[in-house]
Formats: C-alpha cells, sequence, structure tokens
C-alpha cells in the first residue's frame, strides 16, 4: 500500500496521454474494446456503451490499499479508497464499447481514472455468463 507520504502530484495531460497510448497499444483502430468495472463504474461510468455484462475477474480482490488525496481527501490528509490487490477475486462488470467510441470516450475516462497514475491499467481475463472477455 503506497503511504500517506508519498508526496502527491496530479499528472499532467501529457503523462495521462502517455498512459493511455501505453494501455491501447496492442488495441486496433475500430476494435470493440471491454472496460472492467470494480467500483463507481458500476454505477455511473460516464459512457455509451454496446453491451453490459457481470463478470468475475480472478486472482484479484477489492482492498481499501491506495491513499487518495483527490476523491476520499485532501493532499493535506489523504483518505484510502478501493484498488485492486493481488490474490482472491472480485466481482464486477465488463462494458463492451465499440471500436469507433473509443477514441472518442477513453480520453474523459482517463482524465477521472487516472488523474494522478495511482492506478495500473492491464489487460486481464475476466468471466462473463457467457465465456471469457479480455478486458482493461
Amino acid at each position: 500500500m503506497s503511504g500517506a507520504s508519498t508526496p502527491f502530484r496530479l499528472w499532467t495531460p501529457e503523462e495521462r496521454r502517455a498512459s493511455l497510448d501505453n494501455a491501447l497499444a496492442h488495441w486496433r483502430d475500430g476494435q470493440d474494446l471491454w472496460v472492467y468495472g470494480y467500483g463507481s463504474l458500476i454505477w455511473r461510468p460516464d459512457f455509451a456503451f454496446e453491451e453490459r455484462r457481470l463478470a468475475m475477474l480472478r486472482g484479484h480482490h477489492r482492498a481499501l490499499c491506495l491513499w487518495s488525496r483527490v476523491n476520499r481527501g485532501t493532499p493535506e490528509c489523504p483518505g484510502l479508497v478501493f484498488g485492486l490487490d493481488r490474490g482472491g477475486s472480485c466481482r464486477g462488470v465488463v462494458y463492451r464499447l465499440s471500436g469507433a467510441q473509443v477514441p472518442e470516450y477513453f480520453p474523459a475516462l482517463w482524465d477521472r481514472e487516472m488523474s494522478t497514475g495511482a492506478y495500473l491499467p492491464r489487460w486481464l481475463n475476466c468471466q462473463t455468463e457467457t465465456g471469457p472477455v479480455q478486458a482493461l
């Protein structure tokens, strides 16, 4: 868990864009993309989606393991928020975005979720009722 004494800094727009470009490096333009949500993305995705499925992520669990100076605290008094930690499993939701929507919706999603770079975006296999999907 990152400590409360870690210096706080919001990522610059350039740092967020570089992170987004890195996360989408193997995505092909026009290809549909799945996004996994285990917290606020479940009840407030803030993007249109083609499909929504309940999903199980194995190998990770929700844990109060991240200090937030944005959503649940201040730079002087950070608060704990949920992140994904190794081990166990986590129920969540996967959303399928049409490939045409990815360039439109992802910059805003990155601004919302990646303001400090605390989260490490990964492509993970999620189990759904109709089969596995690989989601970011």
